[in-house]
């Protein structure tokens, strides 16, 4: 069995994929009094759900970029048709942007690189890598029967 290589559209999307994530992290830098005020709610369960979630995401990435999960990446889409889905009709950009613009304007670019992403998993070469049947190495074709 030979060694399979990634699609492009797969390599762009852990890349982009990855970078949503640091952007992403890098909004939540940019908006400390936020953070803080969940911090002091919850007493610091706030923080453990921060890294929980971004453990998740790092094995989100992990299963359809290198584990080539299909159901991983059809989430992937509901999810971001859900985040459109809540863009559009729950959050109030407007006043997201009067509290801090910064970590606004960072947060949707994180969700623009994140839907490019997901976007790519779509693609016609990526398509093909996610519907191929797998077979596990140790499985062997009897000889001779």
């Amino acid at each position: 069995m030979g060694v399979v290589t990634r699609p492009r559209s797969v390599v762009w999307y852990e890349r982009l994929a990855w970078t949503a994530l640091v952007v992403g992290l890098a909004s939540a830098a940019a908006n400390p009094a936020e953070f803080a005020k969940y911090y002091h709610q919850y007493h610091g369960g706030n923080l453990i759900l921060m890294v929980v979630i971004n453990a998740v995401q790092l094995l989100w990435i992990w299963l359809v970029a290198r584990r080539r999960q299909n159901w991983a990446r059809w989430i992937s889409l509901l999810w971001l048709l859900l985040g459109i889905l809540g863009i559009a009709l729950i959050e109030d950009i407007g006043e997201r942007f009067q509290l801090n613009p910064v970590a606004t304007i960072i947060y949707y670019v994180a969700f623009a690189i994140w839907m490019v992403s997901v976007m790519l998993l779509f693609r016609a070469d990526a398509r093909e890598w996610f519907s191929r049947k797998r077979f596990a190495s140790s499985q062997r074709i009897p000889h001779g029967r």
